[in-house]
């Protein structure tokens, strides 16, 4: 005897906040309602608005701890000291 399962319902994202494009791509601030208690996301991902199509594809990435959202911070300041666009802020440490 199979069991019967329920369709789940579609799971819809709640927007925080949305961040200016960076070409192709979208990046938005997303809060899971199912679980309040969780925080945001930060999701950096491909957008495509074609004939057969329309909205984030899967290419991309969803950074939700803490620890990985400071290695991105640090990686985004070193990356722009070397090209000269910034310099170090004063009161941070230096990126090891």
């Amino acid at each position: 005897m199979e069991k019967e399962t329920k369709p789940r319902k579609p799971f819809v994202e709640e927007v925080v906040q949305e961040f200016p494009a960076v070409g192709k791509y979208r990046i938005r601030l997303l809060r899971n309602p199912r679980k309040p208690r969780d925080g945001p996301a930060l999701d950096i991902r491909e957008y495509v608005k074609d004939v057969n199509f329309e909205g984030f594809t899967r290419r991309g990435i969803r950074l939700s701890e803490r620890a990985h959202l400071d290695v991105l911070r640090d990686v985004l300041k070193e990356v722009l000291e070397r090209a000269g666009f910034a310099g170090p802020t004063p009161g941070l440490l230096p990126v090891q």
